[in-house]
């Protein structure tokens, strides 16, 4: 009866659990729940960043308590079973996760920073936008929400850093001399798919390999003395407004 009171609670009023105690226990509450998705420092993996203060169902602790309560539908974010007061604490580390992150602010003007992404940057060739774009690199559009603005210009200046397992490349050599090179889409026991830079699907069975190689660095280039310093925070200041 408690949590159904509690939440009911959640409705009217802001989160009553935070204090330092409550931080403590809703830090033991997400490693033990969130972690794995999430990330031990919260700024994503499978699941979102969860360090910006900006969340897709709603930023409020109303929000935040029915999306930990009931899952989000559509994605791999399950209901969890918690009580009341743990929903509670849970929320108060997250907000803690963003208070702590220290991120710069947001300096670039967005519209200038749109012209260089599609512009100089030339991101377009690799990423897309609201349907508009390349798959060859990480969907964009609501990377404001998924990364910060610090998380943005360490991928825009050092992209070898943190590259996720589903944008490593592969390229393979065929027993009759044939080499192939693209995205690693999917690889089990006996085949591999790639995609490649024409965004072509390309299958292949490994029996019929004579080499194989999984690239696990960026094919993004650094930007790091391509854009001035204004440039730069003018095109994080666009991705950070993706949403």
């Amino acid at each position: 009866m408690l949590p159904l009171l509690i939440f009911a609670l959640a409705q009217a009023q802001q989160n009553p659990f935070n204090a330092a105690a409550d931080i403590d226990a809703g830090g033991r509450l997400y490693r033990a729940n969130c972690a794995i998705c999430h990330g031990l420092d919260g700024t994503g993996g499978r699941g979102t960043n969860l360090t910006t203060g900006v969340y897709r169902r709603g930023s409020s602790d109303e929000d935040l308590f029915k999306s930990i309560a009931n899952g989000v539908p559509g994605t791999e974010m399950p209901p969890f079973t918690l009580e009341g007061r743990q929903t509670f604490q849970l929320i108060t580390f997250l907000r803690s996760l963003a208070e702590r992150k220290g991120e710069p602010k947001i300096v670039g003007d967005a519209a200038r920073g749109r012209a260089v992404f599609e512009g100089k940057g030339g991101c377009h060739a690799c990423h897309m936008v609201k349907g508009k774009g390349s798959r060859l690199g990480p969907d964009l559009s609501d990377t404001g929400l998924r990364w910060s603005p610090g998380q943005l210009e360490r991928a825009i200046l050092r992209p070898d850093d943190q590259v996720a397992p589903r944008y490593w490349h592969a390229q393979a050599l065929t027993r009759d001399g044939r080499k192939y090179y693209g995205v690693r889409l999917n690889e089990d026991t006996h085949s591999v798919q790639l995609l490649d830079s024409g965004e072509n699907l390309v299958s292949l069975w490994k029996a019929d390999l004579r080499g194989y190689e999984i690239i696990r660095r960026s094919t993004m280039p650094s930007y790091e003395g391509r854009l001035s310093r204004a440039e730069l925070n003018d095109l994080i200041a666009w991705l950070a407004s993706l949403r």
